[in-house]
């Protein structure tokens, strides 16, 4: 298994080191420190906004973030375990970032509407470094996310806040916004042991650089660092002499001086990584680093080997989503016209054996959906195009099942529809969320002929909502309060349901002639003239 493994915690670092996206934003940093100012920079189609380093005197007092209000962070409420403790951050930085962040959002929208490619670079060095990622993390926080790509890039930045807060960053899939740079000689970062790192770390020496993104290899790699007895260099020349020397020294090949280099390229790596570290072959830590590297490495590892058996795992259950396909195509070929939601809601012997499929394929896909929020997948798994269309593909096949199954056994009107009282399941609320990341909503055009499967999955639960209404209204008991909700309820799911018919949104089976929809559409129609000439006859009568 170790021969078909690489280690690339080294190879990543000199990639970031030989960009122009961490000398530009070193540049802009010095320009902010000695100017004590905030600077921004358009460079190449990116925006630069460098925040000045603060002197902090105060003690390091964590305070609770908040979850609503102007400073609310409300995305990391939402992943949040009922038995943790709240995320913290410094409470020194949080009054630095309410002094700043709303003069630094408006001069983000400022900046960008003169901008074709909407990319940011928030920065800073040491305590700047700190307030910057705190004003990234409160964008990138909101519910609505900014409509602009953002990078944060720190230089010898302390450490922001508790375990809480680092394990909300990574479980909001939000870490990967964040590249933290830190000298090997810098205290500052790795001071508090209490605090928690988040993002990507860079941590750099003479020798080169290593990047770990696992927030307990690299507490680990500090606890390293500060026990090998690594001398305390005044870091602000350390960071200016790895922008000047590093960038430059990663376009060229480096040589390896430890002695023979291994032949299997995993080891390799990790003995390269090591000395990039600044650890000499003897160093009585090297052992020690060798094996953060090696757990990191099995770290970052581990959710795209999951994938790639996941994928497999799909494939395994193609069959039971085949079974209800060729179940739809046989209802809306059948002579009963009853459409494939009625037909399942007979349940005669074959729809058992299609609701097996359909437990099959719900099961497989919570299955998803758990390892997703346990980060037990890449942190863009839900933005590859193939997962995002096969749930789709499952959505639309599934839901409306989902939807016949809930209104045959387990609707009543103490319960609620559907859609309400948390009734639809999780998997599809996560499933909208990701297909609405990945393609944004977009005007549609009419189709030329009708969708093998309506495009709303919810279109069933909505016309079941619509059928209740329709029959309250046919009550003589209702007051005209209740009367004229009913009716604006109404008004609205038919013109709705129109326009998904007039622009083909729909499958064949919702215009089957003894579906659900074709049956209240007959009885509203009748209600409707019935309506009517009780009126014509009202008016007779006067």
């Amino acid at each position: 298994m170790e021969d078909s493994r690489f280690e690339t915690s080294e190879l990543q670092a000199s990639f970031m080191m030989a960009t122009q996206l961490w000398s530009d934003s070193w540049s802009l940093c010095d320009v902010a420190d000695r100017s004590r100012s905030i600077q921004i920079q358009h460079i190449a189609g990116i925006m630069y906004v460098a925040l000045p380093e603060v002197e902090i005197t105060q003690p390091d007092n964590l305070v609770v973030l908040e979850f609503a209000g102007d400073w609310s962070f409300s995305a990391l409420s939402t992943s949040l375990p009922s038995d943790e403790s709240p995320p913290m951050v410094n409470g020194a930085i949080r009054d630095l970032f309410v002094s700043a962040a709303l003069h630094i959002q408006s001069q983000i929208i400022q900046g960008l509407a003169m901008e074709e490619r909407k990319q940011v670079v928030i920065t800073g060095h040491s305590t700047g470094g700190a307030v910057a990622a705190l004003t990234a993390l409160w964008l990138l926080s909101q519910p609505s996310k900014p409509s602009f790509r953002l990078l944060c890039i720190t230089f010898g930045s302390p450490l922001l806040g508790n375990q809480s807060l680092s394990a909300s960053i990574f479980r909001s899939r939000l870490a990967h916004n964040f590249c933290n740079v830190v000298s090997i000689h810098d205290l500052a970062p790795r001071r508090n042991d209490d605090l928690w790192p988040f993002g990507t770390f860079l941590l750099c020496s003479d020798n080169g650089g290593v990047c770990l993104d696992n927030a307990a290899s690299v507490r680990r790699m500090f606890l390293i660092l500060n026990s090998s007895g690594t001398p305390n260099i005044e870091e602000r020349p350390r960071y200016e002499h790895y922008v000047s020397k590093l960038s430059h020294q990663f376009l060229i090949s480096r040589s390896f001086h430890g002695g023979s280099l291994s032949d299997n390229s995993y080891r390799a790596g990790v003995a390269l990584a090591v000395e990039s570290l600044g650890f000499s072959s003897d160093h009585p830590s090297v052992v020690s680093a060798k094996e953060c590297i090696e757990a990191a490495t099995e770290i970052t590892r581990a959710p795209i080997v999951r994938s790639s058996e996941l994928a497999i795992e799909l494939g395994n259950v193609l069959p039971s989503r085949l079974e209800i396909q060729w179940y739809k195509e046989s209802c809306d070929a059948s002579q009963m016209q009853l459409g494939y939601y009625d037909n399942f809601k007979v349940m005669s012997k074959r729809e058992m054996k299609v609701n097996m499929s359909r437990a099959k394929l719900a099961k497989f896909w919570d299955g998803v959906l758990t390892m997703v929020e346990k980060n037990e997948l890449p942190f863009d798994f839900h933005l590859g195009k193939k997962w995002v269309f096969a749930s789709l593909f499952y959505q639309l096949l599934a839901e409306p099942l989902d939807i016949a199954y809930f209104y045959k056994y387990d609707y009543s009107r103490t319960k609620g529809h559907y859609m309400e009282n948390g009734n639809r399941h999780k998997r599809y609320v996560v499933m909208d969320k990701w297909r609405k990341e990945r393609e944004p909503q977009k005007d549609k055009h009419s189709r030329t002929r009708y969708a093998s499967s309506t495009q709303d999955t919810c279109f069933w639960a909505k016309l079941e909502e619509a059928k209740e209404c329709l029959d309250d209204m046919k009550s003589e008991s209702i007051d005209e309060q209740r009367r004229s909700l009913l009716r604006k309820k109404i008004g609205a799911f038919e013109s709705y349901a129109d326009k998904l018919v007039t622009m083909k949104e729909v499958s064949v089976d919702v215009l089957a002639r003894n579906s659900s929809y074709s049956v209240w559409l007959k009885s509203l129609r009748e209600f409707k003239i019935k309506m009517d000439n009780m009126v014509v006859d009202d008016a007779m009568e006067i």
